[in-house]
């Protein structure tokens, strides 16, 4: 009974959205937060940055772009990470990882889950960064400027289910026992045999040992991680000052990002959820002071854009509808739409999608569009071994 009012929910909540036009208008995940904002900020390509994993690799990258240059500047240097991870705490563990508050068990000494950690997020913070020579005033002068940018982005709250704690503890656990049991018998092996050679064989086998029975449990709490949280709040923001002349510092472009994300559930069980009801609102904002208008003239430009979308998400298909509204220096602008949307996953890098909409400037005017997507790689999150 519940679920059966999901889709009038979801009918109404397109029919209170309204917009003006689906020409030259941004879609939701344009809006939504970007993984490293200082790039999106000042136009870099994520190809031309480096992911700076240790402290000594983060120092040496400046270092050697700063003696590139020949001068008090880097000619080019961007990078993008995470301080969690230059660090190893004493109080690590797969619990902390994946956002679960534990407790010791008097008795067992043993950890016990209590609940999850909601703010677990903050602590994969990341930054960018970024030294640039680059042209980023759009007049008649092709000289460059010196650029120095600063963002970062981070989950304020991240929250699942109840249930969703219990589910990985059982995992956890049980790939504990399986774990275990497999270095009990390697150990037991070796404690059984007569033979030298081969008992110092098993040693070194058992010294570089990785459990092979726990393949089917590993991609399960793989999957828990994956599964979305019944509520999120990401943010990000960045900021670039350029470098006018030999000594005057200005800000060129400043910006935030925010998204607010709700999946719930439409299905039950011990495996990772899959199919849910998804409801997004993001919002971004922009300032430029170098921003040149339709006529040609450079100005400050301040835009603020932020849109909806509401829809269900299936393991191989999902549909809804989203709606986007632009402000541009205090004033709506024209970059507003309201378009209904499917996407139909044929593998796990090929989609297909289409979108469908109405433009209010007429009301006989109606834009379809239709495409493939197909893309690399196949994301996925590992579990930490230490």
């Amino acid at each position: 009974m519940r679920y059966s009012i999901l889709p009038l929910l979801l009918i109404l909540f397109c029919i209170n959205l309204s917009a003006q036009s689906l020409d030259g208008t941004v879609k939701l995940k344009e809006l939504a937060v970007p993984n490293a904002p200082v790039f999106i900020l000042t136009d870099i390509a994520p190809t031309l940055t480096q992911t700076s994993n240790t402290p000594k690799e983060f120092v040496l990258g400046v270092a050697q772009s700063f003696q590139s240059s020949g001068n008090s500047f880097p000619q080019n240097y961007s990078t993008e990470f995470t301080p969690y991870w230059w660090v190893k705490p004493k109080s690590r563990d797969v619990y902390s990882f994946v956002g679960l508050k534990t407790m010791t068990d008097v008795r067992t000494g043993k950890s016990m889950v209590v609940g999850e950690n909601i703010f677990s997020g903050l602590k994969f913070t990341s930054f960018s960064l970024a030294f640039l020579n680059k042209d980023m005033i759009p007049d008649s002068a092709a000289t460059s400027q010196k650029i120095f940018a600063l963002g970062l982005k981070t989950t304020v709250i991240k929250v699942h289910l109840r249930s969703y704690s219990e589910k990985m503890d059982k995992l956890l656990n049980k790939w504990h026992d399986a774990a275990q049991e497999e270095l009990n018998d390697g150990i037991e092996a070796i404690a059984k045999e007569p033979d030298l050679v081969k008992k110092k064989q098993l040693l070194r086998e058992f010294t570089n040992l990785r459990p092979k029975r726990t393949d089917d449990i590993v991609q399960e709490i793989n999957d828990m991680i994956n599964e979305k949280p019944i509520f999120s709040w990401d943010v990000a923001a960045a900021y670039a000052t350029y470098g006018i002349g030999d000594s005057s510092w200005q800000t060129g472009r400043k910006g935030a990002w925010t998204t607010l994300a709700s999946y719930i559930p439409l299905s039950k069980g011990e495996t990772a959820t899959k199919s849910y009801l998804a409801v997004n609102i993001a919002g971004r904002y922009l300032y430029d002071s170098y921003y040149k208008n339709e006529l040609g003239i450079v100005e400050k430009a301040n835009s603020v854009d932020f849109g909806g979308r509401a829809g269900l998400e299936f393991d191989r298909i999902s549909f809804g509808c989203e709606s986007l509204y632009r402000y541009y220096n205090g004033k709506s602008g024209s970059a507003n739409r309201t378009v209904g949307y499917i996407n139909y996953r044929i593998s796990d890098n090929l989609y297909i999608n289409g979108a469908f909409g109405k433009s209010f400037e007429s009301t006989n005017k109606l834009v379809a569009l239709f495409g493939i997507n197909w893309g690399f790689g196949r994301e996925s999150v590992g579990l930490p071994t230490n």
